[in-house]
């Protein structure tokens, strides 16, 4: 899926000047910001009303994301405790270990994303919706000792009994401005929002006990909070929502939140996923995603038959092949020790003091 569909104004000179400026050292964005920066947003949670949860947030380029997340009790399939290799297609017997809890149970979650011009079929709106929705049920690790044994996943927080469970809906809508064609992928805007609105996700306290149907409780104020909250003693899930990053490279320089102008000279660029539980974070998932770098003009050429790679010194000429092993393991040390830690501490401050 290419990281961003638009097209740049910007002649090959000036796409020269702009990837010469992206590969020095220290790099010179033109907004002026530093590699780890990231542009200016606001948010805000819990405006929806008749949801469980709700976030919306909005870019500095004008681009917004509204979130709502609703839950439903629904029937499982296979009874948790029935299941087994020889009765069903779902392999829950030995669900004693982390990596086994989860499987079988991804699609007791379900998001539907909404981008404006794109029909709901449209293979990269799919790209995008699964890619969103897969990390959200990635198992985690435990470790918060206010969370009940063995949540270790979300897919774990959504079980009620081994006849019952929870049916996550998230609804995912972006609102961009007529004059967006230049904006920049998406993707964190989007998951930052999916991860405010499930912080802010409230499940209704449940009357029955045990093997009972399921009976919901009518107080709201009874209700516990999906992941923790500033305040609250006790949650569903482990950890919090993962978010997922962009993260470009130019030259050996890593760099975050790339606009939709500085994609269009990148050498490469990265979705990186990162989770938190037990006060670590760890990488959820990590994708190269097409740049539409590669398909921007690559110069004049110096003669009317001449080799089209053969140009005019100066002007734009995007990379081709891969990106070095070195330069990778620079995109995962930062993500994971310093670009990680200071999104989801920011996210953390944020949901503390109340959205």
């Amino acid at each position: 899926m290419p990281a961003s569909s638009t097209t740049t104004q910007l002649s090959p000179a000036e796409l020269s000047y702009l990837h010469t400026s992206l590969s020095s050292h220290p790099p010179i964005r033109p907004d002026a910001r530093l590699p780890t920066d990231f542009r200016p947003f606001s948010a805000e949670t819990n405006v929806l009303p008749n949801t469980y949860g709700s976030a919306h947030v909005g870019f500095a380029d004008g681009r917004e994301a509204v979130v709502g997340v609703r839950a439903e009790v629904e029937k499982t399939a296979v009874a948790l405790s029935d299941a087994s290799p020889n009765n069903g297609d779902v392999d829950m017997a030995d669900t004693d270990t982390p990596q086994k809890r989860g499987r079988g149970k991804a699609n007791w979650v379900t998001l539907t994303l909404t981008l404006p011009g794109l029909r709901d079929d449209d293979k990269d709106l799919i790209f995008l919706e699964e890619m969103l929705r897969e990390v959200l049920v990635t198992p985690c690790t435990a470790g918060d000792a206010n969370v009940p044994d063995g949540a270790h996943s979300l897919q774990d927080a959504l079980v009620i009994n081994s006849r019952w469970h929870w049916r996550l809906l998230i609804d995912v809508v972006l609102i961009s401005p007529p004059d967006s064609a230049s904006g920049s992928y998406p993707l964190p805007l989007l998951s930052m929002a999916i991860h405010l609105a499930l912080r802010d996700t409230r499940i209704p306290r449940l009357k029955s006990e045990g093997e009972e149907d399921p009976l919901a409780d009518d107080d709201w104020e009874a209700s516990v909070y999906l992941y923790g909250k500033a305040g609250k003693t006790r949650s569903l899930a482990a950890g919090v929502p993962p978010v997922t990053l962009l993260v470009m490279v130019v030259g050996e320089n890593v760099i975050l939140d790339p606009s939709g102008t500085e994609l269009a000279v990148v050498d490469g660029v990265f979705a990186t996923s990162i989770g938190k539980s037990g006060g670590s974070v760890h990488m959820l998932a990590m994708r190269m995603l097409e740049t539409s770098a590669r398909d921007t003009f690559n110069g004049i050429p110096r003669s009317e038959n001449g080799n089209a790679w053969d140009v005019v010194p100066g002007v734009w000429r995007p990379k081709v092949g891969g990106i070095k092993r070195a330069v990778l393991s620079k995109v995962t040390k930062a993500v994971l020790s310093d670009v990680g830690l200071e999104v989801l501490a920011g996210l953390d401050a944020f949901v503390a003091h109340g959205g």
